[in-house]
This record gives structure tokens, C-alpha cells and sequence, in this order.
């Protein structure tokens, strides 16, 4: 099965990694791999430590895309496509891509790749903004994470334990 978490709100990975400690719970394999986010989040750092979940991120990260060089690009485009690779060869009962609709969205991972990995005969999650009409027809679970209100809004930043 194919899910989807998109939208503008805030939850999306709090939800991927609520099915991913509920998956580990059951005995199930986890691959948790994150695309455009450092590895110091808190989830990341609880998920390690989880029986059954391995947590994949690429060696670098380089920020916000709008940011990158072009050579940053280019090494986050491979570090990614090593990635979903990983993901099309892993024996995970369920595979979590968060944050990859974005990368999709940037160039940084192909159609090509998501779909190889769509295609594995196990639970699947990608969690991001704006998802293209083909993957929304293609999922069987589509989450809309719609944003009412954020403190964002009011000047107030990210928070530890809360954002991150």
C-alpha cells in the first residue's frame, strides 16, 4: 500500500514516524529514511534507538535548496538517488520517504526512482508538500496536513522538541 501525508501543516513526519514506531511495535522492519533535513532532529535521534528501524540520511546536507550551489545540488542529487536505491533493495515491511515530494518537487530525486520504489510488494509512506496528481492517483491513503494557523505566522521560529 502507498500513503501519502501531504500539505502545508505541520505533522506530516510526526505522522510517518508515529506509523513507523507502530510498525516497529509489531515486530515489522523499518527503513526511516529522510531527505532535505539534518539528522539532529529529535525524532531521528529516538528512532536509532528503536528495535527494527534503521534511519538512512545522506552524508551531507547542505540546507535549503533555494541555497544550494550547483555542485551542492548535483552531490545531494546522487547522495539521493544512492538512497532510493537503498530503498528499492531493502526488505523493510514498511519504508518511510520523508520529505521526499520536495526533493521530487526540486529535481533532486526522479519520477523514475520513486516509482521503482512504488512498486515494491510492501507499505510504503512519502510525506511532503505539493504532491504531483500522478502519485496522489497512484496512493491508496492521501493525508491532507492542512495549515489554519502557525506561530511562523507571528515571527516565532522553529522550537526544539516541538518543530525539530
Amino acid at each position: 500500500m502507498i500513503h501519502l501525508i501531504v500539505g502545508d501543516g505541520k505533522g506530516k513526519t510526526t505522522a510517518s514516524v508515529g506509523l513507523a514506531v507502530r510498525a516497529a511495535g509489531h515486530g515489522w522492519k523499518v527503513l526511516f529514511m529522510q531527505f532535505l533535513k539534518d539528522d539532529s532532529s529529535g525524532e531521528i535521534i529516538i528512532l536509532r534507538d528503536i528495535p527494527g528501524i534503521t534511519v538512512v540520511h545522506p552524508p551531507v546536507n547542505y540546507g535549503f535548496t533555494f541555497q544550494m550551489t550547483q555542485e551542492q545540488l548535483e552531490t545531494t542529487a546522487a547522495e539521493y538517488h544512492k538512497m532510493m536505491n537503498m530503498a528499492c533493495e531493502s526488505d523493510a515491511g514498511i519504508i518511510i520517504l520523508d520529505e521526499v515530494i520536495h526533493a521530487l518537487n526540486a529535481g533532486l530525486v526522479s519520477s523514475e526512482d520513486i516509482e521503482q520504489v512504488l512498486n515494491k510488494e510492501t507499505e510504503i509512506v512519502l510525506t511532503g508538500r505539493d504532491a504531483p496528481v500522478w502519485l496522489i492517483e497512484k496512493a491508496d491513503y492521501v493525508s491532507n496536513v492542512q495549515k489554519i494557523k502557525h506561530p511562523y505566522d507571528q515571527g516565532i521560529i522553529a522550537r526544539e522538541g516541538i518543530e525539530f
